[in-house]
Order: structure tokens, then C-alpha cells, then sequence
């Protein structure tokens, strides 16, 4: 069969990061986490967890490919909020 192992859905290769964080050049609050390894659970989560946030202005995810295990979760907050979106 063509399709990847099962094991590859959950378990992050070695020197892989599990969340990378990367700032929006056009948009100045605005930034897009990787999460490897999660699917539409774990992004749903987040954007629900942060519309509740009165700082965040939009917060979305999306998976690139069926078969790419990670999503991308895109955050943006108001200008007077700006180290909310500073990575730990």
C-alpha cells in the first residue's frame, strides 16, 4: 500500500519542533503557528479557546494536505496587545 505508516500521524520525527512560530511581515500583530503531529481537534480547540480572548481579533486553522500531519493556526490581535503574541 501507498499510504504512510499510522505511527507517522503522532510521533514528531527527531529534530523536528512541535510548534515553530513564524510573524506576519504584512500584518504587524499577526503571527501563524506549525503544530506538527494534530489535526482538526486539536485546531479547533485553539480557535475556540482564543476567539474567547477580547484580544484577538482573528484567530483560523487550516490543514495544508491530508497527508501533512500538522496544522497551521493563524492568530491576530489588537495593536495595544502586543506581547500577547511572543513566542515562550
Amino acid at each position: 500500500m501507498n499510504a504512510p505508516d499510522r505511527y507517522e500521524r503522532f510521533v514528531v520525527p527527531e529534530g523536528t519542533k512541535k510548534v515553530s512560530y513564524e510573524r506576519d511581515t504584512k500584518i504587524i500583530n499577526a503571527a501563524t503557528f506549525t503544530i506538527e503531529r494534530e489535526d482538526h481537534t486539536i485546531g479547533n480547540i485553539l480557535r475556540m479557546q482564543l476567539h474567547r480572548d477580547e484580544n484577538v481579533l482573528f484567530a483560523g486553522y487550516k490543514l495544508p494536505h491530508p497527508l501533512q500531519y500538522k496544522i497551521l493556526v493563524r492568530v491576530e490581535v489588537e495593536k495595544h496587545s502586543r506581547g500577547l503574541l511572543m513566542p515562550v
